[in-house]
């Protein structure tokens, strides 16, 4: 599994949210970012999705429109993202085709059938930082925001 890097093309994707409301990267401004985690309903991507929600304005002040993501099904997303108190951040279903969107960006883990934890930003058609985490380590949302300062 090898995750995209700066300067790669940015990915292409139309994806529901924990709404179901679609979501087209076409139609994206400014900076995004993708924060793949591998399952809904687990604690480290429970607190992984709870930062950024609670990093959401400090993200809009710099431009950047943050994502959750896994291949979870949307409607199992929404029931999710309502028990942790989700508010503003969308999470994405990238269920169909299954780990598309992971696979685009290098972060799917075929052999599990799940996505990796990694954060990826572009902006335009290019991605602009990426980093891959452990499947144990909670990324940072500090070290995010530096880097997109």
């Amino acid at each position: 599994m090898t995750i995209v890097k700066k300067g790669d093309s940015a990915p292409k994707f139309v994806l529901r949210d924990q709404t179901g409301e679609k979501v087209d990267s076409k139609d994206l401004k400014g900076k995004v970012l993708l924060a793949f985690h591998p399952l809904a309903f687990t604690s480290l991507c429970t607190d992984q999705m709870r930062d950024l929600e609670n990093a959401y304005e400090d993200f809009e002040k710099l431009g950047v429109t943050p994502f959750g993501i896994s291949v979870d099904a949307h409607p199992s997303k929404g029931v999710w993202a309502k028990s942790i108190g989700l508010g503003k951040l969308k999470i994405l279903a990238d269920f169909e085709p299954k780990g598309d969107l992971a696979k685009q960006c290098g972060v799917y883990i075929d052999k599990a059938g799940i996505s990796g934890r990694a954060v990826v930003v572009y902006e335009d058609d290019a991605v602009i930082w990426c980093k891959q985490y452990e499947q144990d380590e909670r990324p940072d949302v500090d070290e995010i925001l530096s880097a997109l300062r």
